[in-house]
């Protein structure tokens, strides 16, 4: 017959610590969520002034090299209103000079605001955030949910807990799916435009 030993609860300092972190594992997910999600559904057209944008110059923001994190200058012009200089940060596009595409801006079109390129692959470019930031939360809902481990039941009927832990995996695989996918999308943008 063998003895199944019920885990060493964690000491209080611990416990306190992983609170701390998934605390603030939820607020980064959270925030990161809503301002992903904004801009997704900029992208997606669903909000917004829409216009074109050309490209007066790119520029390297990453001093090291190492890595390539384009911005850019260029002038954006809403459908029927004027021209405005505007700045796009964080592109991930060394986009050649004089190229335009299509754009949305999120605040008022009289004032120099968030602009976001449309389409399938501005769309993708934000997509992977919002899949990443969900991961973050459903792992932290997850950790919160599952039950702790125990001798094993060999019984069919598992627990409410147990089956809610399970769902909120599925999310975690479907957040994780959403952003491989877009980011591969996002990655062959680069060689697309």
């Amino acid at each position: 017959m063998t003895e199944t030993t019920t885990p060493r609860p964690r000491h209080p300092i611990t416990r306190g610590f992983l609170w701390l972190g998934s605390a603030l594992v939820a607020f980064v997910g959270a925030f990161w969520l809503v301002t992903a999600t904004a801009d997704l559904a900029l992208s997606a057209g669903l909000y917004g002034y829409p216009g074109t944008y050309k490209v007066s110059s790119c520029y390297d923001t990453d001093s090291s090299r190492k890595n390539s994190d384009y911005s850019c200058y260029g002038n954006f012009t809403p459908d029927g209103g004027y021209t405005q200089s505007v700045e796009l940060e964080d592109t991930g596009h060394d986009y050649p000079d004089g190229y335009t595409f299509d754009v949305r801006q999120g605040d008022v079109p009289e004032e120099s605001g968030r602009v976001q390129r449309t389409g399938v692959w501005g769309v993708a470019g934000e997509l992977w955030q919002v899949g990443v930031a969900v991961v973050m939360l459903a792992w932290v809902a997850y950790m919160g949910i599952k039950p702790p481990p125990s001798k094993p039941d060999r019984s069919r009927n598992r627990s409410r807990r147990s089956r809610a832990a399970d769902r909120v995996g599925l999310v975690i695989l479907g957040g994780i799916a959403v952003g491989a996918l877009s980011w591969v999308v996002s990655f062959v943008g680069t060689f697309v435009y």
